[in-house]
């Protein structure tokens, strides 16, 4: 008997005080420049496929989980969706560390305006490669909304710097 895959979805939402334009134009433009803004958490980054912005462009990210730790991990993306007008993004996991734990993966992130700013929510979807063996995906969310944030204080910074438009 055949057993039908099952998505799972795990979210976490930030609420940033910068125009949702501002973080989603980051998101979907320059994205693959992260280790620039968060060498704490990304070591590098080079465009496999692409220019890096268009859709089907391929990234691969080295990144650690871990501050504390010196291990890089690497994943492969593929941008795989671009929605401007509910302002999100899609990179599809296609290799890399996590796509060999997981039958599949993709990273979204959404922004919407708020009268003060804007809310930041990021979903990892994805399949376990089998119901007994996963592998957690928590630290990720913890990644994500640290980069909502940090985003913030660069943001705030190019603004101090007399930058109108960001980034």
């Amino acid at each position: 008997m055949a057993q039908l895959s099952r998505q799972l979805v795990l979210e976490v939402e930030n609420e940033i005080k910068c125009p949702a334009d501002a973080f989603y134009e980051f998101m979907k433009n320059k994205f693959i420049d992260a280790h620039l803004l968060f060498p704490e958490i990304y070591k590098n980054s080079k465009v496999l496929q692409g220019d890096g912005k268009s859709l089907g462009s391929v990234i691969q990210w080295s990144y650690v989980i871990d501050a504390k730790s010196d291990q890089y991990l690497e994943v492969k993306a593929k941008l795989s969706e671009v929605d401007d007008e509910k302002r999100s993004v899609t990179f599809t996991i296609i290799g890399g560390d996590l796509f060999k734990m997981h039958k599949s993966l993709a990273c979204k992130v959404c922004v919407t305006s708020k009268s003060n700013g804007s809310m930041v929510k990021w979903s990892i979807i994805y399949e376990k490669l089998n119901e007994v063996d996963s592998h957690p995906l928590d630290p990720y969310l913890e990644i994500f909304a640290g980069v909502t944030s940090k985003f913030y204080a660069h943001f705030q910074k190019a603004r101090m710097n007399g930058i109108k438009k960001y980034p």
